[in-house]
């Protein structure tokens, strides 16, 4: 790990969340496309034994009451070759020879009932096939992985880092946070290199004081966003502090701000990423619909779900690295398939 990064202990629980309804878009905001929502998760609900206070003088377990049980995520079989999740391990039944055998797939996978054989949702790789009522995945295309959900987060102030890491961990107890202070001086043209484990989810933390540069021509982090969208296939977040939502407790930005940027401050790209649930503001602490929605992103992450299609986005930004690319060759879980 470079000098420069530093990883977070974890905390000594390891649960993982899940919330089935993310919190709606601010309508100052145009929204162009929906934001990510997962559906049919397999993860259990959190029953996290600390309790933070959070804005409103609640704290994690009473914003969560209806938690009853601690689950730790199940397993995860990634394909080979590009490390989307295609099962998980509450849908595995036994395993054969040459082959697991599932009762179900992850996600929409398993919808073309036309069609005998298992397909990556993503890179197209035929990687078994169906028959009564059973999936048969071949061992030798499809990994096993029950790592933990990698995060690295980026800010230009150490405060920041701190501040955000036990949010993350709260949202995700199951996770590494590895944080790392930019300088300005490498923002422009920073690239990230292919690391493993790489990241699953980045996120950015900026602290808000007064103008807020963060995108496209002028913004501090467009080039960093992009290289961390390239690496992660979309899975990344802009934190906003000191910047609390006007529309109240369920938003989860200042719309009015976001659409200012986007329109008049010459900072379209940010808009686009907080239409798609992917920008988040607050004071100093999280809301519930806030907290919910990072639940929502960090599992979207954790599973590495194939990537969607965001208008707005730079095309750039969906052209993975040549490295990267070669290292989904050698079926690295860090690395990922092509977007174009």
């Amino acid at each position: 790990m470079p000098a420069s990064q530093s990883r977070v202990p974890p905390p000594s629980t390891s649960t993982a969340v899940i919330w089935r309804d993310p919190a709606p878009l601010s309508e100052d905001v145009d929204v162009r496309v929906p934001p990510d929502v997962i559906t049919d998760s397999p993860l259990g609900p959190l029953h996290h034994s600390s309790a933070r206070p959070f804005r409103g003088g609640k704290d994690v377990k009473e914003a969560m009451a209806h938690s009853t049980q601690t689950l730790p995520p199940p397993a995860r079989y990634v394909c080979q070759f590009c490390g989307v999740c295609v099962a998980t391990g509450d849908g595995h039944q036994s395993d054969e020879a040459d082959v697991h055998v599932f009762s179900r797939l992850h996600g929409s996978i398993a919808l073309d009932k036309a069609s005998k054989t298992v397909v990556c949702p993503c890179c197209e790789q035929a990687l078994g096939s169906r028959g009564n009522n059973t999936f048969l995945l071949r061992k030798n295309l499809v990994a096993k992985k029950q790592d933990r959900l990698e995060i690295l987060v980026f800010s230009l102030k150490d405060r920041e880092i701190a501040e955000v890491t036990p949010v993350l961990q709260e949202a995700f107890p199951h996770c590494n946070v590895t944080a790392r202070v930019l300088q300005k001086a490498e923002l422009r043209g920073f690239e990230m290199r292919p690391t493993n484990p790489g990241p699953d989810l980045v996120v950015v933390v900026h602290r808000n004081e007064g103008r807020a540069l963060l995108t496209d021509r002028n913004g501090f982090y467009h080039d960093v966003l992009g290289s961390a969208w390239q690496q992660t296939r979309g899975n990344v977040l802009v934190v906003l502090t000191r910047t609390e939502p006007k529309g109240g407790a369920t938003e989860l930005f200042d719309g009015q701000l976001l659409r200012a940027l986007s329109t008049q401050g010459d900072q379209p790209t940010i808009g686009a990423m907080s239409a798609c649930g992917r920008v988040l503001t607050w004071e100093s602490q999280p809301s519930k619909s806030q907290l919910q929605q990072l639940q929502l992103l960090s599992e979207k992450a954790y599973f590495r779900e194939p990537p969607a299609i965001v208008q707005g986005i730079p095309v750039a930004w969906s052209r993975v690295p040549q490295k990267s690319a070669m290292l989904g060759a050698q079926g690295s879980g860090s690395s990922w398939c092509s977007l174009l």
